[in-house]
């Protein structure tokens, strides 16, 4: 990645301290595109002068027109951090100013600086990327997509064929001037294969309003916790044809760097708040695979370009390995109110085939999903019907045959107290292999968990556990939920003899 003109003037200007309006000592750091100097309470982004395949800043009218596209999309989900765009000019005296009249040597966008220890790249390294703070993230793409700009003209198959072309030639470009063969043809044919197969339900998702103006590169180092909450920043900016697409897409590379980091559980859970959040349908869980892969094809021509051949071929294996298809499973998890069917169904899902692990279906979130209310507030009486819990069980059933033909397992969560409902499940079982489990506990013990939740979606309460009785004349695998939940979930993969992905 060569310079092709000289910005060493202002970045020697910004790290000897001699730029009016940056005040304090100086911290920078180098992206592929951008020079970024920390100091005190603000950040100054600089775009680099550089040209690569995907982009082409050598002339200031290009640079500055990329700083004004990145401050309007980042306001649009990170407003509190982005705070406009200035010209670098001269003061004088051998010194640069942000603002001011005269010519300008070059733009920065002016942001508010954040504890880059708060990045989530970084929380994750160190072990403190909670659950919580994940699946508020995948909420907060949610809401950023149901807001975004829809433009159904792009988010094409051919778009998805050009993308692969152009990184075949990034790869190809990067592995050239490392002096090596690129071997990453296997995973780009994959992705050619995959597409083709795929076409018809990208094609049908673009008539479906599913093609948006979104963030455009969700990995974790572009995601960050400020002031308490989850935040989205950085989007990409400098060509809006890449960051219009499905949005699975787009929450697919947050999905595909969380599995490169071997977080499983944190994937599975974003995944799962995502789709509850934004009530995508499970038919386009189909794509995931792809456009998880297309994301570390990505990041490898990315990497393989900036002469980074290790790195590359991480992500390389990484697509590769998600093309390794293992037939989805079916694991249905019952029992009485307060049994812990849930954290139970949490630590299963991520072991069960599929790219991110399995759906976990919750008929209590569907439930409020059909309602139009959030997950929190209590449903009325007549939400507990016995058509309206019908009802709720036809529409698990239908959410995982979708899943499932997809090809994603699927852990159904709920209390399948009536013969109705457990038949309902299985026959959407289909094909998959199907686990039935029924958890066990004393009434002392359902109801010191109801006590103790927090924010749940379930509207039982103590007075509704008390009256619960389980069904008789049950055939599906009874497991004692009384242990730890690690403990119950290992059991029922050795008890139920689950294939490991």
């Amino acid at each position: 990645m060569s310079e092709l003109m000289d910005q060493s003037e202002l970045v020697e200007a910004f790290a000897a301290g001699r730029i009016e309006g940056v005040s304090g000592a100086i911290e920078r750091v180098r992206t592929h595109l951008s020079e970024i100097f920390l100091s005190g309470d603000r950040a100054f982004k600089l775009k680099r002068a550089v040209k690569l395949p995907f982009v082409d800043f050598r002339s200031i009218e290009s640079r500055r027109a990329a700083c004004e596209a990145e401050l309007a999309v980042n306001q649009r989900m990170a407003a509190p951090l982005y705070l406009g765009v200035s010209p670098i000019t001269r003061a004088g005296e051998g010194r640069l100013r942000i603002g001011g009249a005269g010519r300008a040597l070059d733009w920065v966008v002016v942001m508010r600086r954040f504890d880059s220890d708060q990045q989530f790249d970084r929380l994750a390294a160190s072990g403190r990327l909670t659950l919580a703070l994940i699946e508020g993230a995948a909420r907060a793409v949610a809401k950023m997509h149901a807001g975004a700009p829809v433009e159904p003209r792009m988010g094409r198959v051919d778009d998805y064929r050009f993308i692969i072309s152009k990184l075949r030639e990034t790869d190809a470009d990067g592995a050239s001037r490392l002096g090596v063969e690129t071997v990453s043809s296997g995973l780009f044919e994959a992705l050619e294969r995959d597409l083709d197969q795929l076409a018809p339900l990208i094609e049908e998702r673009r008539g479906a309003r599913k093609v948006r103006r979104v963030h455009g590169d969700l990995h974790l180092r572009n995601l960050c916790v400020f002031e308490g909450e989850p935040m989205l920043f950085d989007a990409l900016e400098f060509d809006p044809s890449l960051a219009t697409t499905d949005v699975v897409y787009d929450i697919a590379f947050l999905l595909m760097d969380l599995r490169r980091i071997a977080i499983p559980g944190h994937a599975n859970a974003a995944m799962n708040a995502y789709w509850n959040s934004s009530g995508e349908d499970e038919e386009a869980l189909a794509l995931l695979r792809f456009f998880m892969a297309l994301r570390a094809a990505v990041r490898m021509a990315v990497a393989m370009e900036a002469g980074d051949a290790a790195e590359a071929q991480s992500y390389q294996q990484l697509g590769l390995s998600l093309f390794q298809r293992t037939p989805p499973q079916f694991v249905a998890i019952g029992g009485l109110s307060g049994v812990g069917k849930s954290a139970v169904a949490a630590a299963l899902a991520p072991r069960l085939a599929g790219p991110a692990g399995a759906r976990v279906l919750r008929s209590d979130v569907i439930r409020k999903m059909a309602l139009g209310l959030a997950f929190q507030l209590q449903a009325g009486p007549e939400a507990y019907s016995e058509q309206s819990k019908y009802q709720t069980y036809q529409a698990l059933a239908a959410r995982a045959a979708k899943a499932l033909g997809a090809g994603v397992s699927v852990v159904a969560d709920a209390t399948f107290q009536s013969p109705a409902s457990r038949s309902l499940i299985e026959a959407a079982a289909a094909g998959a292999r199907f686990h039935g489990v029924w958890l066990d506990a004393p009434l002392s013990v359902r109801l010191a968990r109801i006590k103790g939740r927090r924010g749940d979606p379930s509207d039982a309460d103590a007075a509704i556990a008390v009256q619960q009785e389980p069904p008789r004349g049950l055939y599906w695998s009874r497991v004692n939920a009384c242990g730890d939940v690690a403990g119950i979930a290992e059991q029922i993969w050795n008890d139920c003899g689950i294939a490991s992905v």
